[in-house]
Formats: structure tokens, sequence, C-alpha cells
């Protein structure tokens, strides 16, 4: 199962759910939100197996559009595979 947990500026992914489709589906995302991030400055990237955190995001940023799509996402995702993705907010 992958854990998504929000907190207060960033976001956390962990673990890889058991269906390849919501893994790749969940990696694109997370990537794509994490490289916007560490290439524009906005706050910093930590990467590692089966772990993915954006972290210290400056709080002007952390309700616009590219973060409102990727919770969307992600949440169409946690609807339609339940199971594989769970998120959290601290």
């Amino acid at each position: 199962m992958t854990k998504i947990t929000y907190t207060e500026g960033g976001v956390i992914f962990s673990g890889h759910a058991d269906n390849p489709i919501v893994c790749h589906a969940i990696s694109a995302i997370s990537q794509m939100v994490a490289n916007y991030v560490a290439d524009n400055n906005w706050g910093s990237v930590l990467l590692a197996d089966g772990y993915l955190e954006i972290r210290d995001v400056n709080e002007k940023y952390c309700g616009n559009d590219l973060f409102k799509a990727m919770s969307k996402a992600l949440e169409d995702i946690e609807e339609e595979y339940p199971g594989n993705v769970k998120i959290e907010y601290r």
C-alpha cells in the first residue's frame, strides 16, 4: 500500500501499492510535483526507494493549482483503487 501523508508545508509518499498501475500513477504525479518544487525553489525534496518527501514548501505555494491538481488526482486514485492508497492529514 502507498501511504500519502499531507503535512504542514509538504507531503510524504511512502510504500508501494500492490497494483503496478497505481504505483506508476502515483510515482508519475509525485515526481512531477517534486521536480517542479525543486526546479523552482519552492521547497526541498527527499527521495529514497519507496519514499518521496516534498517538504518546506513556502506556504504561498501550498494552495496553488499545482498542489490542488495533485491532490485531486491522488484522491481519484484512492477512490478508484481502494486498498492500494491511504491518504492521511497531520
